[in-house]
């Protein structure tokens, strides 16, 4: 793990940055939302800003060179899950840590933080990292500082605070995050999750619902979302979660076609092979793709979005669907600006990587392995046009 001696780091604290030209030439290209499917090409950065994109740009004495050569270039990868505050939760693991030295550009911090402490998270988390950190924010007025049983209390739901802190940081938040699982709840059942939703739809964002053991009922939860909402952990192992005899439950069909989001958010319990085969085979794929990653869970089973994504082509997805699923779709449905596609006067935050056949084995989050060949390595991003190296989890 360690930067590239290129230039200076833009961070979200406002340094200011000595820019200076930066060259990629020869690296193929995967974008699917602008039409590129390993084409090869030149990229001109300027300022932090994608300037050309051609198929032969030539190299001057006042651009840094970076040999695309044998690498794939994409657009960087965004985590719409990821639990970065460690300043008040155990679990929290440092952005960077799980970003930009992970071959994330852009991740989204789900939950950890809430109406009270979000002021915090945004001074020692989302202006002191190099990695662009979003937040979805905890429908619990501490977020996850109480790591169990945050919405058991109604005395912990401020519904006026969440809008005061929303309108006041919506530059950063993007979503309203509840978990809806029995540990979570306690007593109150379908009641926060409503709430919740309620606060959402006054605010015209997301909800990001975690489901995993009742109560509340799984078709209670998605019988409440609407089109562009998220459920996350879908592929859980856990009873009376996506399948029904083997076939998807019809509650998960009908929020598919109202405009749900499903999620992977892999997680420490929440990602079973198994599971997700079978929705596979029933045509039920993932919409997004992130990892739940915390510090109890980085140095396994997650590890990182590159061994998620792995995970899931090594079960059928291709990898042109997966990239994706980490760029394109989370920027533009979250709203990220100038982000998530390579494309002249977006930001050039990129990830440059190979695709290799190699044994590779994998875990999931009941232990059952998973050996396949081809995959992903991540190499390197770039973010605002520096070149960070990838450290290898």
């Amino acid at each position: 793990m360690k930067l590239f001696p290129l230039l200076n780091i833009l961070n979200r604290g406002g340094k200011k940055l000595d820019y200076k030209q930066v060259l990629i030439k020869g690296a193929k290209l995967l974008d699917l939302s602008e039409k590129y499917r390993y084409v090869k090409k030149d990229v001109l950065i300027k300022n932090g800003i994608i300037n050309s994109i051609e198929d032969d740009i030539p190299y001057l004495s006042n651009m840094k060179l970076i040999d695309g050569k044998g690498y794939n270039l994409s657009p960087g990868f965004i985590d719409i899950h990821t639990h970065v505050y460690p300043e008040k939760t155990s679990l929290g693991i440092k952005a960077d840590t799980v970003g930009v030295y992970n071959g994330v550009t852009s991740l989204f911090d789900a939950g950890s933080q809430g109406p009270v402490n979000f002021d915090d998270f945004r001074q020692n988390v989302i202006l002191k990292n190099i990695t662009d950190v979003y937040a979805f924010l905890n429908i619990a007025k501490t977020g996850l500082e109480k790591e169990r049983y945050e919405i058991a209390d109604l005395s912990n739901i401020d519904l006026d605070m969440v809008k005061d802190v929303y309108y006041k940081n919506k530059d950063f938040i993007k979503g309203i995050k509840v978990r809806a699982s029995a540990s979570c709840v306690g007593e109150l059942g379908i009641k926060p999750v409503e709430l919740a939703k309620k606060v959402s739809k006054e605010l015209g964002i997301p909800l990001l619902v975690h489901i995993g053991n009742r109560p509340p009922d799984i078709d209670d939860v998605l019988n409440l979302l609407e089109k562009g909402d998220i459920v996350t952990h879908t592929f859980h192992g856990k009873p009376k979660g996506i399948l029904e005899n083997d076939k998807i439950r019809p509650s998960f069909l009908r929020a598919r076609d109202r405009g749900v989001l499903f999620d992977v958010g892999h997680g420490t319990s929440s990602f079973n092979f198994n599971v997700f085969r079978k929705a596979f085979d029933e045509k039920f794929y993932p919409d997004l793709i992130s990892t739940d990653i915390y510090k109890d869970n980085y140095n396994g089973p997650v590890f990182s979005l590159e061994q998620t994504i792995n995970k899931l082509i090594g079960m059928g997805m291709t990898i042109e669907d997966c990239i994706y699923k980490v760029t394109y779709v989370p920027a533009r449905h979250l709203g990220l600006d100038k982000v998530g596609s390579l494309k002249v006067g977006f930001k050039a935050d990129l990830t440059l990587f190979r695709i290799e056949q190699k044994e590779r084995t994998y875990v999931d989050s009941e232990k059952n392995l998973l050996k396949t060949s081809k995959g992903i390595d991540i190499d390197y991003v770039l973010k605002n046009g520096v070149l960070i190296e990838s450290g290898k989890n």
